[in-house]
């Protein structure tokens, strides 16, 4: 009976969160969302979750997808304070460090991948979004949307 009652309380708690993440961005069509729970196997702990959605937009045709990561499992997103250009994994022309409305973000655009923006929101929240069909700028400014919705809705 205790199992029962603690998977109604997750399942309820699950659906509550999840409304927290609806976003409404302009000239976009939500397509699919995908929620997988953060849970510790060991003590069954709710250590946050990653929440997929896919976008598409008719015109001009595109894909975006954006992940949001949040709670207390789910990392941090580390943004070092400027770009090194020695050789190393990441080439600094693959990569930039930006500023978005005070959150510490990085660009990144490699070869046979789409551009992906990573932003750190805050201590239990990171945002990624990637698009085939946007360039900088553009993923920039969905960022500025969403960060701007979740500073109108507290």
């Amino acid at each position: 009976m205790k199992k029962i009652i603690l998977a109604l309380i997750f399942i309820l708690n699950s659906a509550f969160s999840c409304e927290a993440f609806n976003i409404d961005l302009r000239d976009w069509t939500l397509m699919s969302e995908f929620v997988t729970p953060l849970i510790l196997d060991a003590t069954s702990e709710d250590l946050g979750r990653v929440v997929y959605q896919n976008y598409q937009r008719i015109s001009p045709h595109g894909t975006l997808e954006i992940i949001l990561t949040e709670g207390k499992g789910s990392g941090w997103l580390y943004v070092p304070e400027y770009v090194d250009n020695s050789k190393k994994l990441m080439p600094a022309s693959e990569y930039k460090i930006l500023e978005i409305d005070g959150h510490k973000a990085i660009f990144e655009r490699q070869p046979h991948l789409p551009p992906a923006l990573s932003v750190y929101v805050d201590e239990s929240r990171v945002l990624n979004i990637e698009s085939p069909a946007l360039k900088q700028e553009e993923l920039i400014s969905i960022a500025r949307e969403i960060l701007s919705s979740w500073k109108n809705t507290k």
